[in-house]
């Protein structure tokens, strides 16, 4: 355990490029508020870039010396809602656990529930890491709790009905009774 509790960072200190093990040595704790139009591949679709993310993340090792990120993300987005075509806003919450590797060897170290990111030369675009969460917590589709849909899901004019065709086999019939 850590003697020592680090202070938390804010968004102008977080570093693009990141080494996770040594962030994990600090046992570095983030507890900031970036903006939401820095996550640009998270925005494809929304309504709008205004407003934030809350970072609420601790970097450490578990017992097996891997490092590994811990915490959650939390933002709303503004998105279409798939229904009346209309502007909501959904919570996204996204529960971080995340194992920060060097090398496929540790991960076959891994159990298959444990989810891990492959640091490249043992550094690792920090941002992005949070992005892909948050990604990952998206809705699969965004609408109100109740409204109507812009176009009705079913067509309410009375249909005509049908005028009877004749059979074509029916002349067939009459040539059997021969």
């Amino acid at each position: 355990m850590n003697p020592y509790y680090p202070a938390p960072m804010s968004d102008s200190t977080i570093p693009h490029i990141i080494e996770p093990g040594k962030w994990a040595d600090r046992a570095a704790v983030l507890d900031v508020a970036m903006p939401l139009a820095r996550f640009t591949r998270l925005l494809d679709g929304a309504l709008s870039t205004d407003g934030e993310v809350t970072v609420h993340v601790a970097f450490a090792r578990d017992a097996r010396h891997f490092p590994v990120l811990a915490g959650r993300l939390e933002t709303t987005l503004s998105l279409e809602c798939q229904r009346c075509l209309q502007a909501v806003n959904v919570p996204i919450s996204a529960q971080v656990n995340v194992f920060m590797l060097n090398d496929d060897e540790e991960v076959e170290r891994l159990s298959e529930a444990e989810d891990f990111v492959l640091a490249d030369n043992g550094e690792l675009d920090f941002p992005e890491l949070l992005e892909d969460e948050l990604i990952l917590a998206l809705p699969l589709v965004a609408n109100h709790e109740d409204c109507e849909p812009a176009v009705p899901l079913v067509d309410d004019t009375v249909a005509e009905p049908e005028t009877l065709r004749e059979n074509p086999f029916h002349v067939l019939a009459s040539l059997k009774k021969h």
